[in-house]
């Protein structure tokens, strides 16, 4: 069976079923090494920590649609045991959380509800727009606004045009190059409510200068927004950068080689980011640094790189924290960006494997 039980804000605690075995669900899958049989488990284990409308909050439900997509499945409030829905769903549908909801319209399109709240809401501009790209939502895509007049829905496309006409330098612009380079082509220039001049090259220009040494999880989502960048412009050309895309370039293969530098010799990265090395003995604090660099590494990682002995080495320590540690209390970020960093590897390495997470109840061995 499996049990739930209410946790406090910012964790979440995992209730497995005794499943079968991964290996005897796969028995008619091509063999695969032990690392991606190992990052498997990983996903399948974390993939049980439930969480349930209303009692968690829209931010923390994000983190897990960040790492799962269109598979990530939450409970309802109040439901039996196993009435799950997908979490895609609940916030397409008019989703709202305390009587808030998570979208709003705007002057110039539409927003994801800001903070209203610490860990409540939106905590950076246009965060959940980020997050939401991995989904791979086109931008016709709709949101019901909960609780609105006339049933009002905003789409995609107006949360990309609030996000280009709110755009400033005085606020943290991580989240809006990720979503804006992925909804928008590399070349796009705009022009703000300020009526300033604004562009992807001037967001990756300002993203490229940011010190990494005071930022939020070591630096390490402005060098996801960098690199995925850096991505986008390079399918779009060729394979080549050149002006700010080559300097986003070669600072991503800096510290790519300094996560390398700084790994421990248990596999995890540096604890203390790209500040030096720093080994951790606290599980939490792991999957923490050591997960959010692997989630950045796996996406600027070279093909080469991506299957070298220390890369592998890193992948199977967070691997095997989360399949040690499953049954232990965990914030939702770093479990949930620990967590996208293995289902990236396993997209980039296999791509044909799926995510998919059943949203029937789990059930014992044999039964």
């Amino acid at each position: 069976m499996i049990f739930f039980r209410p946790t406090m804000l910012g964790t979440i605690l995992l209730f497995l079923a005794t499943a079968a075995p991964l290996a005897a669900q796969n028995a008619a899958a091509p063999a695969v090494d032990s690392l991606a049989r190992q990052v498997d488990r990983a996903i399948d284990v974390s993939s049980r920590r439930f969480l349930t409308i209303e009692h968690h909050s829209p931010w923390q439900i994000l983190h897990g649609v960040l790492a799962l997509r269109q598979n990530f499945v939450i409970n309802r409030p109040g439901g039996k045991m196993g009435d799950r829905v997908r979490a895609i769903n609940w916030i397409s549908q008019g989703a709202s959380y305390r009587g808030t909801p998570l979208f709003r319209r705007t002057e110039y399109g539409a927003e994801a509800q800001p903070y209203t709240q610490p860990y409540e809401f939106e905590g950076h501009p246009n965060q959940f727009l980020a997050i939401l790209t991995m989904s791979r939502l086109p931008a016709t895509h709709t949101f019901a606004v909960a609780n609105s007049p006339e049933q009002q829905t905003v789409s995609i496309a107006q949360l990309v045009k609030h996000a280009q006409a709110n755009v400033n330098d005085r606020e943290e612009i991580t989240w809006t190059l990720w979503a804006l380079a992925h909804y928008l082509p590399p070349d796009s220039r705009w022009t703000n409510a300020a009526g300033e001049p604004w562009s992807i090259e001037r967001l990756v220009q300002i993203q490229q200068s940011e010190s990494l040494d005071e930022a939020a999880c070591g630096g390490t989502h402005g060098l996801f927004a960098l690199t995925y960048a850096r991505n986008a412009y390079r399918d779009a050309n060729k394979g080549q950068v050149r002006g700010a895309w080559l300097e986003a370039d070669q600072k991503i293969r800096r510290h790519v080689e300094e996560a390398k530098i700084y790994q421990n010799d248990d596999g995890t990265f540096s604890a203390s980011y790209f500040l030096g090395p720093h080994q951790s003995h606290q599980f939490q604090e792991r999957i923490e640094t050591s997960g959010h660099t692997l989630e950045w590494l796996v996406l600027a990682a070279s093909e080469k790189q991506l299957k070298s002995e220390w890369m592998r080495r890193g992948v199977a320590a967070v691997a095997a924290d989360l399949n040690l540690h499953a049954n232990k209390t965990v914030q939702c970020g770093p479990l949930y960006h620990a967590l996208h960093g293995l289902v990236l590897y396993r997209e980039r390495t296999r791509p044909a494997t799926s995510t998919a997470v059943s949203i029937a109840p789990r059930r014992a061995a044999g039964r």
